[in-house]
């Protein structure tokens, strides 16, 4: 049982469920209407709250999930923590946020810096940042020495990510028991409170109809002989800032496999050619229209070859993070390598006042691609 619920129930899957916005006891109800009898249950700071089994006990049959959508119509909000999906493979809890019945946010514990989904997953990314649990600052990197081992911190990470959502929606303790501020050995980013970068520059990183490829760790000539040895010999290469790139018409190749070259270049495959491991790190962009095809619309499902995703960024031969730009695509995005900045420049987040003011703003995804620049301080290939 997670330790900031004090294990007061020891030996059973619960479920911590907070409610407002409609009254404590049709909440409770709702919950012994789906065969799930509150355990504990109160009220406290706005908030009615219960904990229940996760699964229906009393028949062995039941397994069907609580619909917490059922529990929050119009104007109401549910907040729910999952505590132990899977304790016989010691998974990580869920959170979920649902407002007027439908799913604002959701993520496990186990990958919440690499996606969340629901209708905003950014619902409180600035929250997160601010308190250091996303972001670059917040993965670890000492794992690679191969002698630190990361769950020596799991508990301070898991209980500040905890602090950080009760503190976000003001949730009540009890249930929810004293949580300690232990600092993580991650060091908390400072918050973005300006515009990052410079947006306003006019001349495009990737032109339309066109995929790139920069690469830094290897010079221009390394970087063309390697794609030209793979199949895919460049239209246009250049070396500008540290990075060397290479270009291809859209037209002429497959977006899929030239992304997945990207990643490649800077794996195991190419070590040995190109002088050791994590020598290389590249960013791949397209300057073609995102992928409007039914697995497309997905960020964690693989894209039709011919829409790759329109920036991936790769290292250690992985994808980091990826995402499609414009209409507010990047909410949709594995990985918060940007999160600062696309914070900053109202790309996502809970409010988002420029698209608003202006339902045009970013369409075509120049502002995210110009974040995207400034960020890797990349050369345009144009």
């Amino acid at each position: 049982m997670t330790t900031w619920l004090h294990d007061t129930f020891p030996g059973r899957e619960v479920n911590l469920v907070f409610a407002r916005g409609l009254p404590a006891g049709v909440f409770f109800e709702g919950l012994r209407e789906q065969n799930r009898e509150p355990l504990a249950q109160g009220e406290a700071d706005g908030w009615a709250w219960a904990v229940h089994d996760m699964i229906n006990e009393a028949e062995d049959t039941d397994y069907e999930e609580v619909d917490y959508g059922r529990l929050c119509p119009q104007g109401a909000e549910v907040v729910v923590f999952v505590t132990e999906p899977c304790s016989a493979k010691a998974h990580g809890p869920h959170f979920a946020y649902y407002r007027d019945g439908r799913t604002t946010l959701f993520f496990s514990f186990e990958d919440y810096r690499q996606q969340r989904v629901g209708d905003n997953p950014d619902h409180l990314s600035a929250e997160l940042f601010a308190a250091g649990v996303i972001g670059p600052a917040a993965e670890c990197e000492e794992w690679k020495d191969g002698v630190h081992d990361c769950s020596e911190h799991e508990d301070a990470d898991e209980l500040r990510l905890v602090r950080t959502i009760a503190d976000a929606f003001g949730l009540p303790s009890p249930p929810l028991a004293v949580l300690p501020r232990d600092p993580s050995p991650l060091a908390a980013p400072p918050v973005a409170t300006e515009p990052v970068g410079t947006v306003g520059e006019a001349r495009p990183v990737v032109a339309p109809g066109t995929y790139a490829v920069h690469a830094r760790g290897i010079d221009v000539t390394e970087l063309a002989a390697a794609c030209a040895d793979a199949g895919y010999p460049a239209r246009t290469q250049g070396e500008s800032d540290g990075w060397a790139w290479v270009t291809w018409d859209a037209a002429a190749v497959r977006g899929g496999e030239v992304s997945q070259l990207a990643g490649f270049l800077t794996g195991f495959r190419y070590d040995e050619r190109f002088g050791g491991p994590d020598r290389v790190e590249t960013v791949f962009l397209s300057g073609t229209p995102a992928c409007t095809c039914p697995n497309g619309r997905h960020y964690s499902v693989q894209h039709c070859e011919d829409h790759p995703f329109q920036f991936q960024n790769s290292r250690g031969g992985f994808e980091r993070t990826y995402f499609n730009v414009g209409r507010g695509r990047e909410t949709q995005r594995h990985g918060d390598l940007l999160v600062r900045e696309l914070l900053a420049g109202g790309i996502i987040g809970r409010e988002t006042p420029a698209y608003e003011a202006d339902p045009g703003f970013n369409a075509d995804g120049a502002v995210t691609m110009r974040i995207i620049a400034d960020h890797f301080g990349l050369p345009a290939t144009t």
